[in-house]
């Protein structure tokens, strides 16, 4: 009797993990059954997408680029967005870029992994006026051209040489659009460098990152000529609190990890 009661009480133990099991197994069938009537391309692309949670994946990357494209469409207007010729740096997987494409812009992305240029190009390939392009953003770009608009989202802090880098971006356009991660300072010459992640494929490839101040972004901007127009407001934040826009500064030099964050629209001075 005590050995059957054992018996029990272990097949107790381990139900959990049998429930986890069929739980997973379940969700590979969902998944299979759902992509069944794609493309081969589709399905691939349906797939690595259900799979895959990590960086870039991650759903909260799905609302951060929902607010982005509404304080875009604040800004520029639904109206004359098709009308601009566009570039997108530190792109990842181009949908920002190709959204705007899709409305009617003339859109280049530039993103420096070559997988994920690879996967954005079989995501995006049938959006119209979209180019993706593998370029390394440390180094020269200009060769693209200019443009009527820059989008700069959260790619200065994985940057080494910010002034050099800032530069460049000011000469290929009148106009810019940048979010980046700062430190919290009003020091307009601040900016401290910190470890990157290599092997974090939302991360500089270099393994560089940095946090510069708000009041050394805005330096440079007017430096070369732009005026600065904030946009710090909560509409940026994001719901898990991840990503705060409308933060008070307390000027301590705090990091904030990921957190404080800053947006601007910078427009070149007649």
């Amino acid at each position: 009797m005590l050995k059957k009661t054992i018996e029990v009480l272990r097949g107790i133990r381990r139900l959990p993990d049998h429930v986890t099991y069929l739980g997973r197994r379940l969700d590979h069938l969902e998944r299979n059954v759902m992509v069944a009537p794609l493309s081969p391309i589709d399905r691939h692309i349906a797939l690595q997408t259900a799979f895959r949670s990590d960086a870039l994946y991650d759903l909260t990357y799905a609302h951060w680029r929902t607010t982005r494209i509404a304080k875009l469409i604040e800004l520029y207007g639904l109206d004359n967005l098709p009308r601009l010729k566009i570039l997108e740096l530190g792109a990842g997987l181009c949908e920002i870029g190709a959204f705007l494409a899709e409305l009617g812009a003339d859109v280049t992305c530039l993103e420096g992994r070559p997988e994920q240029v690879s996967f954005a190009r079989l995501k995006h390939r049938s959006v119209p006026r979209l180019r993706i392009e593998q370029c390394d953003l440390e180094g020269e770009f200009s060769h693209y051209g200019r443009f009527d608009l820059i989008l700069h989202f959260g790619l200065l802090y994985h940057i080494g040489e910010v002034d050099e880098h800032m530069a460049r971006c000011f000469a290929m356009t009148d106009d810019m659009v940048l979010e980046t991660v700062v430190c919290d300072s009003t020091d307009p010459y601040k900016l401290v460098k910190v470890p990157g992640r290599a092997e974090v494929i939302e991360e500089s490839i270099h393994g560089y990152a940095c946090r510069p101040s708000a009041a050394y972004v805005e330096r440079l901007a007017e430096q070369a000529g732009f005026s600065v127009e904030r946009h710090f407001s909560k509409d940026l934040n994001a719901s898990d609190g991840q990503f705060v826009y409308d933060w008070e500064p307390k000027n301590d030099g705090d990091l904030g990890d990921f957190r404080k964050r800053r947006f601007w629209r910078f427009k070149r001075k007649p």
